[in-house]
C-alpha cells in the first residue's frame, strides 16, 4: 500500500468515514422516500375534496397547489428514479470483479520506492544497534568474570540492556518484513496489470498459447494463495502472541510502579532501610527503566506485524479477485476460441467428406485393384497435411513459440532424426516417381518381394524365392526402410509391362550334332512360348510410348558358346513375372521328353575321355543346313 506504517492506526477512522459516505446516498433516499409519501398523501386528501366544497374564492388557489404538489411529486419521482438508475449502475460496475481489481490496484503505489528507502532507513539502523548489542556482550562476559557487588549491578544492568537491545533488533527485523511485504504487494499489483493489459489483448483473438498461459497464471497464483495462506496464519499466531507480550509488559511496568509506590507509602524515607531492601528496590526500578525504554519497541513490533498481516491480506485479496477477474476472462477466451475453430473446422469436415467421396467412389472406379490401397493412403496423408496446413495457418499465433524452439534446435532434430527424414523424403520419392507401387514384384540388395504396403516410413513386402529356389512366396513378410531408393539399387519386375527374360543352359557333349541340338531347342522354344512373345511385343509398346525407344526384340533365341565339357545353348524367352516359374517348368519338362526321344543328343557333365577319331564331322555343319542332313523332320 502507499500508505506510511504510522498511518495504520487511522485505518479505522478512514474506514468509518468512507462507510458514512457510502451511507449518504441510502440515507438520502430514505428521506426522498419520506417526502414522496408525504406529497402522494396531500395529493389524495385534495383530491377527495370534491372542487363544490373549495367555494369560488378557494378554488383556484387549492387547484394551483394541487399542480405544484403534482409538479413536485413528478420531479422527486424523475429524480429518485434516475439516482437507482446510478446507484444500480455504480452497484454493477463495483460488483464486477474487474472493477473491483481496478479499485484495489489504484490503492497500491506504482512503484517501491518508498518501500526501498524505508528498506535502506532499516539498515542503516540495524548496523549501529548490532554493533551496541556485541559491545553490551564484551562488556557483560568481562562483568561476569569479576565477582564483586558492583560488577554483578552491572551485569545484571547489562543483560536487560542487551534484552531491550534484542527487542529493538526484532522491531527492526519486523519492520523489514513489513516493508518487504509491501513491496511484493507493490511487485504484485505490478505483475497483475501487466496480465490485465495480456489478458484483455488476449480476449480479442483468443488463441491456445493464451489459454495455456492463462492457465500457467492460475497454478501459479494458486500456489501463491496457498502460501500467503500460511503465512498469514503464521503472522496471527506471532501477532498474536506479540500483542500478549506487549499486554504482559504493559502490567508488568504498571505492577511495577503500584510496587514501589505502596514500598514509599509503607517505609517512609524516615524508616531506616537495610541493604538487602535497597538492592530490591534498585532492582526493580532498574526493571522498571529498562522495561519503559523497552516498551516502544515491543509496541513497534505489534505495530510491524499489524502492518505484515494488512499487506498480506491485501495481496491475498488481490490474488483473489485476480482469480475472478481471469476465470470470466478464461470463459469470454474458450468462447471466443471455440468460435474462432468454427472455420477451420468446417472446412476440416469438407476435407474429411471429399475424402470419404474419393476413397469410396472415384479412387475404386478410376484405379486398379492392386492400386486402392496405396491411392486410399496418398488420400488420407494429402488430407491429413491440408487440415495441418488450415490449423496452422488459423493458429499461426500458437505456433510462433514452438516454430522459435525448433529453430533453434533444428540442427540437432535434423541430426537426431536424418533417417527418419531421409526415410520420409524416400516415400515422396515413391509415391510421385511411381517407379514402383503396390503390387508389384522388386528386389532390393538381393531380397525380392511382392510389395504389400507403402507407408511414410517403410515399405512392406512378402518375401519370394528364399531358400525355395523358385519364384514362390516363402510366407514371411519383411519390412525396409524407405530411404533405400537414395542407397540401393531397385529391381522392378513389373516397371512399363510385366513380362520379363528367362534362360535355361543345356550343355550337350562335343560328339552331339550340333545342328540337330540346335534344331530341336529352336523348336522346342518356338513352340512352347510362341503367345508369351506375342503379348510381350503388345505390351513393349507401352515401354516404348513411355520412353521414346524400343524395350528389345521379343523373339525366341538360342546363344551358343563353347564350354570346357561340351556346347551350350543358352535358350532365351519371356515370360509373365508371375508365371515365369510356370513357364520354366514347362520348357524343363518338354526339353526332357524331347531329349528321351532324341538318344543322339546327349547332355554334357564333366568328364575325362579319351577318343581316336579319324574322321569328324566338319564344324562349318553348325553354319547352316545346306551341309548338314537333320536326323529328323523340321516340318
Amino acid at each position: 500500500m502507499n500508505l506510511p506504517l504510522r498511518s495504520v492506526r487511522f485505518l479505522p477512522v478512514l474506514l468509518l468515514a468512507a462507510l458514512c459516505l457510502a451511507l449518504l446516498p441510502s440515507l438520502h433516499a430514505d428521506k426522498d422516500d419520506e417526502l414522496m409519501t408525504q406529497l402522494r398523501e396531500q395529493i389524495r386528501e385534495l383530491e377527495k375534496t370534491p372542487p363544490e366544497a373549495w367555494g369560488v374564492l378557494e378554488k383556484p388557489r387549492m387547484e394551483r397547489r394541487l399542480g405544484a404538489l403534482r409538479q413536485e411529486l413528478a420531479v422527486l419521482e424523475k429524480r429518485t428514479a434516475l439516482e437507482t438508475r446510478e446507484r444500480n449502475l455504480r452497484e454493477s460496475a463495483t460488483a464486477h470483479p474487474r472493477a473491483q481489481l481496478r479499485e484495489e490496484l489504484q490503492a497500491v503505489a506504482p512503484d517501491a520506492s518508498s518501500t526501498d528507502a524505508r528498506l535502506r532507513e532499516l539498515t542503516a539502523k540495524r548496523v549501529p544497534a548490532t554493533n551496541e548489542r556485541e559491545a553490551l556482550a564484551r562488556r557483560l562476559a568481562e562483568a561476569r568474570r569479576t565477582s564483586t557487588p558492583a560488577a554483578t549491578t552491572e551485569a545484571a544492568e547489562l543483560e536487560e540492556r542487551i534484552i531491550t537491545k534484542d527487542e529493538e533488533l526484532r522491531a527492526i527485523a519486523l519492520r523489514g518484513e513489513a516493508a518487504e511485504s509491501e513491496a511484493e504487494l507493490v511487485r504484485l499489483a505490478q505483475n497483475l496489470r501487466e496480465r490485465s493489459r495480456d489478458l484483455e489483448g488476449a480476449t480479442i483473438r483468443p488463441t491456445l498459447r493464451g489459454l495455456l498461459k492463462q492457465r500457467a497464471y492460475d497454478e501459479t497464483d494458486e500456489k501463491g494463495a496457498t502460501q500467503l495462506a500460511a503465512r498469514l496464519a503464521n503472522h496471527e499466531a506471532t501477532l498474536r502472541n506479540a500483542e500478549a507480550v506487549l499486554s504482559l509488559q504493559r502490567q508488568k511496568l504498571t505492577g511495577f510502579g503500584e510496587e514501589l509506590r505502596l514500598f514509599d507509602t509503607r517505609n517512609g524515607p524516615a524508616q531506616r532501610r537495610t541493604p538487602r531492601m535497597e538492592q530490591l528496590i534498585a532492582t526493580d526500578r532498574l526493571q522498571q527503566r529498562m522495561l519503559a525504554e523497552r516498551m516502544p519497541f515491543l509496541t513497534e513490533q505489534v505495530e510491524a506485524l499489524r502492518q505484515s498481516r494488512l499487506m498480506l491480506e491485501s495481496q491475498l485479496s488481490l490474488l483473489t479477485v485476480a482469480a475472478k477477474v481471469r476465470a470470466d476472462d478464461v470463459t469470454a477466451m474458450r468462447a471466443g476460441y471455440v468460435s474462432r475453430l468454427r472455420v477451420p473446422g468446417s472446412i476440416i469436415a469438407v476435407l474429411a467428406g471429399l475424402y470419404f467421396f474419393l476413397s469410396h467412389v472415384v479412387i475404386p472406379r478410376r484405379c486398379r485393384k492392386e492400386e486402392w490401397f496405396l491411392a486410399r493412403r496418398v488420400a488420407r496423408y494429402l488430407g491429413i497435411f491440408l487440415a495441418g496446413v488450415v490449423i496452422a495457418f488459423d493458429s499461426i499465433e500458437d505456433l510462433r513459440l514452438l516454430a522459435t524452439t525448433l529453430g533453434v534446435a533444428g540442427a540437432g532434430v535434423v541430426i537426431a532424426l536424418q533417417d527418419v527424414a531421409t526415410a520420409l523424403f524416400g516415400w515422396c520419392t515413391i509415391v510421385l516417381g511411381r517407379k514402383f507401387t503396390v503390387g508389384d514384384r522388386i528386389e532390393i540388395d538381393g531380397a525380392r518381394g511382392d510389395v504389400l504396403d507403402i507407408q511414410l516410413l517403410r515399405t512392406t513386402l512378402v518375401e519370394l524365392n528364399g531358400w525355395l529356389g523358385v519364384d514362390q512366396p516363402t510366407g514371411r513378410v519383411f519390412t525396409v526402410p524407405n530411404n533405400f531408393v537414395f542407397k540401393s539399387k531397385v529391381f522392378n519386375y513389373s516397371h512399363g509391362h510385366p513380362y520379363i527374360w528367362g534362360v535355361i543352359d543345356l550343355t550337350v557333349t562335343f560328339v552331339t550334332p550340333a545342328a540337330s541340338a540346335l534344331a530341336l531347342f529352336e523348336k522346342v522354344l518356338t513352340e512352347e512360348t510362341r503367345d508369351g512373345f506375342e503379348e510381350a511385343r503388345v505390351a513393349a509398346r507401352e515401354m516404348e510410348r513411355r520412353y521414346g525407344v524400343e524395350d528389345a526384340d521379343y523373339r525366341p533365341k538360342v546363344y551358343t558358346r563353347i564350354a570346357e565339357s561340351g556346347v551350350t545353348y543358352s535358350l532365351l524367352y519371356v515370360s509373365h513375372y508371375r508365371q515365369a516359374p510356370v513357364v520354366r517348368n514347362r520348357l524343363n519338362r518338354r526339353l526332357i521328353a524331347e531329349l528321351e526321344t532324341h538318344p543322339h543328343i546327349r547332355l554334357a557333365f564333366p568328364t575325362r575321355q579319351v577318343i581316336n577319331t579319324t574322321e569328324s564331322e566338319s564344324p562349318s555343319a553348325i553354319l547352316g543346313h545346306a551341309s548338314t542332313r537333320a536326323p529328323f523332320s523340321r516340318e
